[in-house]
């Protein structure tokens, strides 16, 4: 897996990116696969990616980052955990959420590829999220946040994700959904040779 997992990464480095802070600023497809890269996270000289989803909702995807990002999500509280254990002299939630806030501004860029199909973008991020599981090199940095977390999955994985999906029983190629990843990609305006 560890190939595939680099190249995944070596994709999602061609995808245009923006800073969370400037979320937006940006067009967000209806329908698609978001990517997230931490500042200071790398794997194998590319921005290391700690999180990615998808829209079950058709059309729903731009609401579904806001959730991610901003919402009662999984997501967000893994962090805010993480962000009070390491810092315990922020006290009270909205010192807290203020400091996650600005740390997620700061340091986390997302990308978007539009997929419209829901069975294909669910099938693609389970595959890819088994990518990152398997490999071997696909560890946090010593200094990453969510070394702080109470998940030991997070801390060891280096991955704010969580959900655990049912394996299908139908095996595809792993190669077919990064080639349909890499036309996507190939297809964006701002595309980064």
């Amino acid at each position: 897996m560890s190939l595939e997992c680099e190249r995944l990464h070596s994709l999602v480095d061609k995808v245009p990116k923006c800073h969370i802070r400037n979320i937006d600023d940006v067009h967000i497809p209806g329908d698609g696969i978001y990517f997230i890269t931490e500042d200071g996270e790398s794997y194998k000289g590319f921005a290391r990616i700690v999180r990615m989803g998808f829209n079950k909702k058709k059309g729903n995807l731009p609401n579904k980052i806001k959730e991610v990002l901003w919402g009662p999500s999984s997501f967000r509280k893994n962090m805010r955990r993480a962000v009070q254990k390491r810092y315990k002299n922020l006290k009270g939630s909205e010192e807290i959420n203020a400091f996650l806030d600005e740390y997620m501004k700061q340091n986390m860029k997302i990308g978007f590829v539009k997929i419209r199909s829901s069975r294909v973008r669910k099938r693609m991020v389970r595959k890819f999220i088994k990518y990152l599981e398997c490999a071997e090199c696909y560890k946090p940095s010593a200094h990453w946040l969510g070394k702080s977390s109470s998940k030991l999955y997070i801390r060891k994985k280096g991955f704010w994700h969580l959900q655990n999906f049912k394996r299908s029983k139908k095996q595809d190629p792993d190669d077919i959904d990064l080639e349909f990843l890499f036309e996507k990609i190939k297809k964006l305006d701002n595309y980064q040779q």
